[in-house]
């Protein structure tokens, strides 16, 4: 009579692979995919506590800027003007409230932490105030543009 016995080392594999198929089933493994990169990028950006970017460089203090010091780079005109255009600010908004619609949570809070702009599904109303109403309620606003654009342009 032999019995079938398995080492400690196969055990523990079979006790990891189960983990980790039970982990991408219920999703965990891309909740946690997704915090890590989150916290990456906000670490680059020097948001980790405000102060110093991942690689140890001071962020410079923008509040200390005046009209004497030198003049703003391209990229920062660019990037001041991308803040201040309500186009962009709208775009945004119907991105975040595709992906939200959509279930893309993961990926609205990484556009969130990219973009600068809040993780909350905008207010249905207000996007339609901005640019105008729909017939279909249950679809993103962003979704009806498309299908409006393409119902336009075909022959």
């Amino acid at each position: 009579m032999s019995k079938n016995y398995i080492s400690k080392e196969e055990a523990i594999n079979q006790l990891y692979a189960t983990i980790k198929t039970k982990f991408e089933q219920d999703g965990v493994l891309q909740e946690v995919r997704c915090m890590l990169q989150t916290k990456m990028v906000a670490m680059m950006k020097g948001k980790n506590d405000g102060q110093t970017t991942l690689l140890g460089r001071k962020l410079p203090d923008l509040s200390k800027l005046s009209a004497s010091s030198s003049l703003p780079t391209s990229s920062e005109i660019d990037d001041t003007e991308q803040r201040q255009d309500p186009r962009l600010k709208m775009m945004q908004q119907l991105i975040m409230e595709y992906f939200h619609w959509h279930g893309f949570h993961y990926t609205a809070e990484m556009f969130a932490q990219e973009s600068g702009t809040e993780n909350v599904r905008p207010s249905r109303q207000q996007l339609e105030r901005a640019v105008g109403p729909f017939e279909h309620k249950s679809l993103p606003i962003l979704l009806e543009l498309v299908a409006e654009l393409m119902e336009k342009n075909q022959p």
